[in-house]
């Protein structure tokens, strides 16, 4: 019964892996500039739609740009330290992007999945 139970458990997490955390292939580098870095750096984790996979929010608290509560709660200034000196198993990315581009990963990109207002 044990190894049933095992063999179920590891099933379960290898399908919420390959579900949660496929990467959709897109062109976010075509449309140019610092989506071309998000595209490269960012995505891996918090992929194409912000929000990350459900294993990556659920094991690493990966942060869901799509959510107005976090949205509103995630200074600028808090993203960028975040970004330049890394949080949780985020890496820094101080001396490997400029200065100008983890001000615009936060400005644009980050900011750019804001849910927008309900009319």
């Amino acid at each position: 019964m044990k190894k049933i139970s095992s063999v179920v458990i590891i099933f379960v997490l290898c399908a919420l892996v390959s579900y949660g955390c496929n990467p959709k292939q897109t062109a976010l580098s075509d449309k140019g500039g610092i989506w071309a870095v998000y595209d490269k750096e960012c995505r891996k984790c918090h992929k194409v739609n912000g929000k990350g996979c459900f294993v990556g929010r659920w094991i690493f608290k990966t942060p869901n740009f799509t959510n107005t509560k976090w949205q509103d709660n995630a200074s600028d200034s808090r993203l960028i330290i975040a970004i330049a000196n890394g949080k949780r198993k985020m890496p820094g990315f101080k001396g490997k992007l400029k200065d100008e581009e983890i001000v615009d990963l936060v400005k644009i990109c980050v900011r750019s999945y804001y849910p927008p207002a309900k009319q």
